[in-house]
């Protein structure tokens, strides 16, 4: 009996030697953690480098997740293709911290600020970026009300105005007719060049119709900018490239019934026709 009691505090004993080093471990990789976090460089820096060396001296670490946001975007709208590139920067991070975050906890060990602060941080991108972009439309609209009241001949609504502004990778507005979609284009090339300060010929105006093409370079009435159809910038480009601009079929339903009229010669092609048509409703 003493023996196997001996072996059971033995054996406790071991249990709470590894478990008191796994928590020591465990501390000292949140403080390692901890002091790397707070010395990343921060996302703006990294930008910069891409362009020039940076000394030493100049670079500025991280603060929190939404400081470096707000200092690397200030005034700026962050898209979307921004805000995961972003996002990306910190992932390494994150997924480090979490980890660490979940073997802390199994111990019952505090993390360090730094790390919950970090982890919360990481997870709320996304709507930190909508509260930024937020912010910087509303200041956008406030500084020049009086651009959007006077840009056209009658002031533009509040939707019309977020959509000129936006700076996403894609802005999709649908609006039934006459409701303002080619006004809010109009405003858009506009707010570009006077605001923005964009070379008015490097904005493409791209339309369906050879009418609404017509009716922006119109209402434009820029130098250097007019608006084309998908088909007549694809002519101008290859003329441009080729130094001749590719023939235009005047019928081109004659000439799709004179190539399905050529193929009915193929007796292969002329079987698969009178099936196609022959099993039409069944299939």
């Amino acid at each position: 009996m003493p023996s196997f009691l001996v072996l059971v505090l033995s054996i406790a004993t071991v249990i709470g030697v590894v478990i008191v080093a796994i928590r020591l471990l465990l501390k000292k990789k949140s403080h390692e953690l901890s002091e790397r976090i707070a010395t990343i460089t921060s996302y703006r820096d990294i930008q910069e480098h891409r362009e020039k060396e940076l000394s030493q001296s100049n670079k500025s670490f991280f603060i929190d997740i939404e400081t470096d946001l707000r200092n690397n975007f200030n005034g700026h709208i962050i898209s979307y293709s921004e805000e995961e590139q972003f996002t990306k920067y910190y992932t390494e991070f994150f997924h480090e911290a979490n980890s660490l975050l979940k073997s802390l906890e199994a111990f019952h060990i505090e993390p360090s600020e730094i790390i919950s602060k970090f982890t919360h941080d990481f997870g709320n991108i996304h709507s930190i970026v909508k509260r930024h972009n937020e912010q910087v439309i509303q200041d956008t609209l406030d500084t020049h009300k009086d651009f959007f009241d006077h840009c056209l001949k009658y002031p533009l609504d509040k939707q019309q105005r977020r959509s000129i502004v936006s700076e996403e990778d894609n802005c999709l507005v649908v609006s039934s007719a006459g409701s303002g979609k080619t006004s809010s284009i109009v405003g858009k090339v506009r707010y570009l060049i006077d605001i923005k300060h964009i070379n008015p010929q490097s904005i493409l105006l791209i339309s369906y119709t050879n009418k609404a093409a017509a009716e922006l370079t119109e209402r434009m009435d820029i130098a250097g900018l007019r608006g084309y159809t998908f088909h007549k910038l694809a002519i101008d480009i290859i003329g441009k490239a080729t130094g001749q601009k590719p023939s235009i079929c005047d019928n081109t339903d004659a000439l799709f019934v004179k190539i399905y009229h050529k193929l009915l010669e193929d007796e292969d092609f002329k079987k698969s026709i009178v099936e196609y048509f022959v099993d039409y409703q069944v299939q």
